[in-house]
């Protein structure tokens, strides 16, 4: 099951990166008349080519998108565990509630965004008038704001995984290193870097990688947000491969998108465990 719903479909799509589609009839794709071989990835990765202008802003959003919302998923992550690491009133109802964001259905979630960001209308606006931050309206869905809207409502739909498995870390901290450090003279911060973080770090390890490719790959939050024709900065890869491939009919260099994206991600994961994931547990076990 897993080969059909997956390895089949990714297959497909590597052998569609190297053909030209001559029209919408399937029987008319793989022939050796339409067979180009490497000019789909040749025209993406040419800067002077229509394509390849798309592609670079689009990597260039998709990074910038991928740091932003795995940093602030992290750190509002790790700010929550804390914080439930503490013993007050009503630690249970708050380690319940913080979970609302994931597990409410994402279209419910990114829709109750994509209206709060309304110019006109948006509670977002509205707040920030009231502070005094800004005079006007801002335009969070469209032009350079657009960037941010996703980035803030990716984080918030995803902060609650990290901060559950972050707090599930902290449970197998020893007390003893917290006293430990006490008694040499560490506060607050102290006992924060020199134990806490590094005693995460194989946890941490896991959750920064998963968050970067989930992210790396996401399609609901922006297209929910910014719709299938975004702004140049909201227009994130997974936009721009739906764009080519379902509204421009241009299949090969969707296809081609698509498969360099899929390396790149597996490229990044594979190094990454190798690198960080994989010493950090070597690490723990020593």
């Amino acid at each position: 099951m897993m080969l059909l719903v997956h390895g089949i479909p990714v297959i497909l799509g590597f052998v569609m990166s190297f053909y030209e589609f001559p029209s919408l009839r399937y029987t008319d794709w793989f022939r050796p008349e339409t067979f180009v071989g490497l000019d789909h990835f040749a025209k993406v990765f040419q800067k002077d080519t229509i394509y390849g202008a798309q592609f670079w802003n689009s990597l260039k959003v998709t990074i910038l998108y991928t740091v932003g919302s795995v940093i602030g998923t992290y750190v509002l992550g790790l700010v929550t565990a804390l914080t439930l690491d503490k013993q007050f009133r009503g630690k249970l109802v708050a380690r319940t509630v913080i979970l609302i964001p994931y597990v409410t259905p994402v279209v419910v979630t990114l829709l109750t965004w994509r209206m709060m960001f309304r110019s006109d209308t948006g509670v977002i606006n509205a707040l920030l008038r009231q502070a005094g931050l800004i005079e006007g309206s801002l335009f969070w869905l469209l032009g350079p704001n657009s960037l941010y809207a996703i980035i803030i409502a990716n984080v918030w739909r995803n902060f609650p995984y990290a901060a559950i498995m972050l707090y599930a870390g902290l449970q197998s901290v020893p007390e003893q290193l917290y006293e430990a450090a006490e008694i040499d003279g560490a506060g607050r911060w102290g006992k924060l870097r020199y134990v806490t973080l590094p005693q995460l770090k194989p946890v941490s390890a896991v959750i920064l990688l998963l968050l970067i490719l989930w992210t790396f790959i996401n399609f609901p939050v922006p297209y929910i947000l910014l719709g299938g024709s975004p702004s140049e900065s909201g227009n994130v890869l997974m936009l721009l491969i739906y764009s080519f491939g379902f509204k421009q009919s241009a299949y090969g260099i969707g296809s081609a998108l698509s498969a360099m994206l899929f390396l790149f991600s597996m490229t990044i994961a594979y190094v990454y465990y190798k690198r960080v994931v994989a010493s950090s547990y070597d690490g723990g076990a020593m």
